[in-house]
C-alpha cells in the first residue's frame, strides 16, 4: 500500500485550517462530460475524473461486496418480476444499512490515502456544495458528502424510475402511467441498459449511480446540464465584460428578472415575461446596473419546449441590450431558485457581492420575494437563505444580498440541484 507523506496527513487528519473548511468564491465546479451528474453528485462526478481515486474503490474488497450486490439485485429482477413494473426499480437504491456502511469505509479509506482525504480540502470545502454537512474532520467531511451524494441518488430513482410524487408534480412527474404497456416497457430496457453497461463493474457506486441518470435521461429531465458550460457559451460575452466593469460607476452590480413561464405551448415568451423584461430594460437604460440576469428554465406547462431565460435573453436583445449586458440562469424552476443559482452565478463570476442587487419584476411577485413567506419557504424548500433583503425601492423594485449559503446542492431537485 503506498502511504500519504506523513506531513499531508497530519494537515488534512488534524482539520481544515484558515478558513479552508469555507466555501471559496473563486472556486470553480469540474463539470466534466456530465454537467447534469456533476451537479447532483459533485463527489461521485469527481471520483469519476480522478482514476487514482476511482481504483482505490474498485480494489477495496468490502466495497466489491457492495458492486456484487448490486449487480446480482438487478440481474434477479429481471428474471423474477415479469410484468410487474414497479417490481425492476424496486431495490435499486442504497439501503440505509448500505449507505453507512459505505460511508465507514470511506472515513477508514480517507484516513489512509492523501489522494482520497485531499477531495475534502481541495474540492468538496471550497465548492460550498456540501456545506451543510460539513466537518472539520476531512475524512468524515468526505464520509458526510457521500451520505449526501447517496441521498441524491435515491430520490432519482424513486421519482424517475419508481414514478412516485416529486416536490412539484405539475412541472417534474415522470409523466408515464405506472399501469401502462409503456412503462413496463421502458423500465424493463432500463434495467437491461444498466446491466449491459456496467456488467463487470466493481465500483461500489457505478451501478446505481448509472441507473439513476438513465432514469432521468429516460424522463427526457437532465435539465440541469442544459447550456453548460454556461462560461463557455451563453455567459461568456458578460463574464468577460464583468472583468473590465467599473463596478462604482453604477448603483447596482445586476438587476435580475425572474422568469415567468407560459400557459400555453405556442407563446415561447409569456406575458409576463415580456413585462418583466421591459421594466428591467427600462432600469438598465437609465444605468442602474450594468448587467441583466434572466432567470428561469423549462418550467410551464410541463415539459415546454422554451426556456424562459433564453426567450427574455432574446427579448431583451431585440430592445435594444447588447448580449454582453446579459446574464442567463436557464435552470431555476421556482423563485427560490431564481434567487439562489442568481447568488451562485454572482459569487462564481466575481460580481461584487458586499453592496446590493436588486430584482425588477412584478408588483405581486416583488411583494413576494420581500415576504417573510418567501424567506420561509427558502428555510422549507432549501434549508438556507439564498439571499437577504435590501431596501424596498417601489412596487416593482426591491434590493438584495447574495449569501453563499447558495452554494449548497438541493437532493430532492435533480432538474436544478
Amino acid at each position: 500500500m503506498k502511504k500519504p507523506p506523513l506531513f499531508l496527513l497530519l494537515l488534512l487528519l488534524g482539520g481544515f485550517c484558515l478558513g479552508q473548511n469555507s466555501p471559496q468564491t473563486g472556486y470553480q465546479p469540474i463539470l466534466g462530460e456530465n454537467p447534469t451528474q456533476a451537479k447532483n453528485v459533485y463527489l461521485l462526478s469527481l471520483i469519476e475524473q480522478m482514476p487514482e481515486v476511482k481504483s482505490l474503490f474498485e480494489k477495496d474488497s468490502e466495497l466489491a461486496i457492495v458492486a456484487s450486490a448490486k449487480f446480482e439485485r438487478l440481474s434477479q429482477s429481471l428474471k423474477d418480476c415479469g410484468k410487474d413494473a414497479t417490481c425492476y426499480p424496486a431495490a435499486l437504491g442504497f439501503t440505509d444499512q448500505e449507505i453507512d456502511l459505505i460511508a465507514g469505509r470511506i472515513e477508514q479509506l480517507a484516513k489512509q490515502h492523501s489522494s482520497l482525504l485531499s477531495i475534502s480540502i481541495e474540492h468538496l470545502a471550497p465548492s460550498g456544495m456540501y456545506q451543510m454537512n460539513a466537518s472539520d474532520d476531512a475524512a468524515l467531511f468526505l464520509a458526510n458528502a457521500w451520505k449526501q451524494d447517496a441521498a441524491a441518488i435515491n430520490h432519482i430513482i424513486a421519482i424517475y424510475g419508481r414514478g412516485e410524487k416529486p416536490n412539484y408534480p405539475k412541472i417534474d412527474s415522470l409523466g408515464m402511467n405506472l399501469n401502462s404497456s409503456t412503462y413496463l416497457a421502458n423500465i424493463q430496457a432500463l434495467s437491461e441498459l444498466v446491466l449491459v453497461k456496467y456488467d463487470g463493474s466493481k465500483v461500489f457506486y457505478q451501478l446505481t449511480l448509472g441507473y439513476a441518470m438513465d432514469a432521468l435521461a429516460m424522463a427526457r429531465f437532465e435539465r440541469a446540464g442544459d447550456f453548460e458550460p454556461m462560461t463557455e457559451h451563453e455567459n461568456k460575452a458578460a463574464l468577460e465584460a464583468a472583468k473590465n466593469t467599473a463596478w462604482d460607476q453604477f448603483d447596482y452590480p445586476l438587476i435580475l428578472i425572474p422568469g415567468a413561464g407560459t400557459d400555453n405551448y405556442l407563446d415561447s415568451l409569456s406575458s409576463g415575461g415580456v413585462v418583466r423584461s421591459q421594466l428591467a430594460f427600462d432600469a438598465y437604460k437609465k444605468k442602474k446596473a450594468p448587467f441583466i440576469l434572466v432567470s428561469g428554465g423549462y418550467v410551464h406547462p410541463y415539459k415546454v419546449l422554451h426556456n424562459e431565460a433564453i426567450e427574455m435573453k432574446r427579448y431583451l436583445l431585440k430592445l435594444g441590450v447588447p448580449e454582453s449586458a446579459i446574464l442567463i440562469d436557464p435552470h431555476a424552476r421556482h423563485t427560490t431558485t431564481n434567487m439562489r443559482n442568481t447568488a451562485r452565478i454572482m459569487f462564481r463570476y466575481g460580481f461584487p457581492t458586499d453592496r446590493p442587487s436588486i430584482t425588477v419584476t412584478t408588483p405581486a411577485q416583488s411583494a413576494y420575494i420581500y415576504s417573510d413567506v418567501m424567506h420561509n419557504r427558502c428555510m422549507k424548500e432549501l434549508g438556507y437563505h439564498p439571499y437577504s433583503n435590501g431596501k424596498r425601492l417601489s412596487a416593482t423594485t426591491a434590493e438584495f444580498y447574495p449569501m453563499i449559503t447558495s452554494f449548497q446542492i438541493d437532493t430532492d431537485e435533480p432538474l436544478d440541484p
